[in-house]
Parts: structure tokens; C-alpha cells; sequence
């Protein structure tokens, strides 16, 4: 009996997935000296990025701003009460971030997040 468990327990351990969080690497975010942090739930959080080159990757895939439009309106169809966090790279263009901004006024998410690294 002690030995099944065993062989459950492991096997629980092995087949289990867990969700990281999306990261991309190739945004370096602007430092924010004030410490403030950002606690969202990840359940409800839409995290789009934007690198120093304009490109937007979005769950780990480029995407142009037509498909996050498109998905947007999806994902608020489905949860109205989505965030959205927006991890900008520090020297993107702002007109990147704005276009971001305003898909998500477009598609009814009335405010969007803006990611900055806290200076420590």
C-alpha cells in the first residue's frame, strides 16, 4: 500500500505543469524609484509585451496589433472584469504603448497597467 502511494505521489509530482509567468527577456522595463509594487491576480491579467523594436508578444508569440485587438475582445466576452498589464520596453517608441492603450479603450477595458522594475 505504502509503495503505491509512493508511485502516485510521484507520478502527481512529474505530470504536474506549472504556470509561470510570462516573461519576456527582451523587454528591459524602466526603473520606478518610488517601490511601488503591482498585485494582480494572474487569473484575470492579460500581460502584453513590447520590445525595444516595436514587435508585441503576446503568451510567448509575435503578434501584430490586429490580432491583439481581436483576442482582446475575446478575453473581455469572456471575463468583462480583465486587466490588462502592458510590459513596455524602456526605449520602445511611445507610440507603441499608446496603440496598445488604445485597443484596450477600444475593446472596453477602461484602464491598463503599465509594468516598471522597482529600483531596490
Amino acid at each position: 500500500m505504502l509503495d503505491v502511494m509512493f508511485i502516485l505521489i510521484i507520478f502527481f509530482l512529474v505530470t504536474t505543469t506549472f504556470k509561470e509567468e510570462e516573461i519576456d527577456h527582451m523587454v528591459n522595463l524602466p526603473v520606478d524609484a518610488k517601490n511601488q509594487s503591482l498585485t494582480q491576480s494572474s487569473g484575470n491579467l492579460i500581460k502584453i509585451n513590447i520590445r525595444k523594436s516595436g514587435a508585441y508578444v503576446l503568451m510567448g508569440k509575435q503578434v501584430t496589433e490586429e490580432q491583439i485587438s481581436e483576442w482582446m475582445k475575446e478575453e473581455v466576452e469572456k471575463k468583462p472584469d480583465i486587466k490588462v498589464l502592458i510590459r513596455s520596453d524602456q526605449d520602445a517608441k511611445h507610440l507603441y504603448l499608446a496603440n496598445v492603450m488604445s485597443i484596450c479603450r477600444f475593446v472596453g477595458i477602461p484602464r491598463a497597467n503599465i509594468a516598471v522594475k522597482t529600483d531596490r
